[in-house]
């Protein structure tokens, strides 16, 4: 196994779960844990990771007083 960087940034959206429940992904339905986030990428795509991962990996975009901060946000890789 190797290391491997993405060659590009990513945008994604992104939703951090408040409660327990089962969602359908890609690759079928998956269970998901409180303070388990939800990533949509590019093509439309969904996948859950914990949120250790998410933290390590993904940073908020600059957001302004004046922009709507309703769920989701967008974040980037």
């Amino acid at each position: 196994m190797g290391t491997f960087r993405t060659c590009r940034p990513l945008l994604v959206d992104a939703t951090q779960c408040k409660e327990d429940q089962t969602i359908a992904t890609d690759l079928g339905f998956r269970h998901i844990k409180r303070g388990d986030w939800v990533v949509r990428g590019e093509d439309g795509e969904c996948y859950v990771v914990d949120d250790a991962f998410f933290q390590r990996t993904f940073t908020p975009l600059q957001s302004y007083p004046w922009e709507s901060t309703t769920e989701p946000r967008s974040y980037g890789a």
